[in-house]
């Protein structure tokens, strides 16, 4: 082959080879994972070595911060919390929660760690075991923690407990005393906890209806959120609800309207509450009163003059949510079907569907005879 072309062939192979996106990606890829190794490995080394207790703390800061991709140093970590000082073996325990559930093998030593006489150390412990999983084998521990002096491990143990589910209900009792902690954060982690129990956490439901009144607007979402997840009877759920309707934060004001449309038919007696909600000035407050009184279905038949009223609404979500309730209505909603005919020329697609739907749900008057 003559040598110019042979040169030329081997500049274009070159070129293809290696000068290609896929080759770049590829080799960028490599270099930022052989350069991510080799950090974690210095750091570790600084963890495990360093002289200077900050210079060892900021090195397990540094380690908790690459998350996951610092899985190579759990076990330096782990020997990390049996350093001399507090600082080290608090952030060794933060860090090691980062990582998360790849780091399930270092519970044991967090185990042990829920004991240190550094309030830090204590704290980090119970948040890391919440979140590498092996939280339920120290739930006594957790427990006894919530009588902490200190608020953050209150907290902590409170969100640990949480992350076992179910499987935790013997700490119900004491979560319930905590609703009522002066610490906003701590009742706010412990409201949550008793949610994520579950349908074993029923005692707590008159604390956590108590909890409603919180003057901290997150303690009464994670409280609400928590009955939500716990359960109630129909009977019991419907005044809670209603009350929350005017709530004086909106998300709280949706959110009692969404629970409500999920009980369903059984919460008629909210339906006076609801058609007020209808006219509230937010936006997801008014959908989400829509959404209730659709899923109620005929048993809301009241509320079809105010739903006909808000197909006239400025926002296309509240208008589409009005047609779609009148839809759920059947028959009872018949006296909207001028005003729904006139919803299929909106400019808004989702309101001219929603139109179409509920017309189609309603029927005409001689195919419901």
């Amino acid at each position: 082959m003559n040598i110019r072309i042979r040169a030329s062939l081997r500049g274009f192979l070159f070129f293809v080879c290696f000068a290609s996106p896929l080759f770049v990606q590829t080799s960028s890829s490599v270099f930022a994972q052989d350069g991510k190794d080799l950090q974690t490995q210095t750091l570790i080394q600084q963890l495990l070595k360093e002289p200077e207790d900050s210079a060892r703390e900021n090195a397990a800061k540094a380690l908790g911060k690459m998350g996951a991709e610092a899985r190579a140093a759990i076990p330096a970590l782990t020997e990390a919390l049996k350093d001399r000082s507090a600082s080290v073996r608090s952030s060794a325990a933060f860090a090691l929660g980062q990582i998360g559930v790849e780091a399930k093998p270092a519970a044991p030593a967090l185990g042990e760690l829920l004991k240190d006489q550094n309030a830090w150390a204590r704290g980090n412990a119970a948040f890391a075991l919440g979140r590498v999983g092996g939280a339920k084998p120290y739930l006594s521990a957790l427990i006894g923690l919530l009588k902490d002096p200190n608020e953050n491990v209150r907290r902590d143990a409170a969100d640990a407990i949480g992350r076992i589910g179910a499987e935790a209900k013997e700490a119900v009792p004491a979560l319930v005393v905590l609703l009522k902690d002066k610490s906003g954060a701590v009742r706010r982690y412990t409201a949550e906890a008793l949610g994520r129990i579950g349908p074993e956490a029923k005692t707590a439901i008159p604390g956590l209806i108590e909890s409603l009144k919180d003057q901290e607007f997150v303690v009464r979402t994670y409280s609400a959120y928590a009955l939500r997840q716990i359960g109630m009877e129909a009977k019991e759920a419907v005044p809670i609800w209603t009350a929350l309707l005017k709530d004086s934060h909106e998300h709280l004001r949706s959110y009692a309207g969404d629970a409500l449309g999920e009980i369903g038919p059984e919460a008629r007696a909210a339906t006076p509450a609801l058609i007020e909600a209808l006219k509230d000035q937010d936006r997801f407050v008014r959908v989400s009163a829509a959404k209730g009184l659709g899923k109620m279905g005929a048993e809301a038949k009241t509320a079809v003059p105010p739903l006909i009223e808000l197909l006239k609404d400025k926002e296309p979500l509240v208008r589409a949510s009005a047609a779609d309730a009148l839809g759920r209505m059947g028959a009872e909603a018949r006296s909207a079907m001028p005003a729904l005919a006139e919803s299929q020329k909106d400019p808004a697609t989702i309101v001219r569907l929603a139109a179409t739907g509920a017309i189609g749900k309603i029927g005409s008057p001689e195919t419901k005879r």
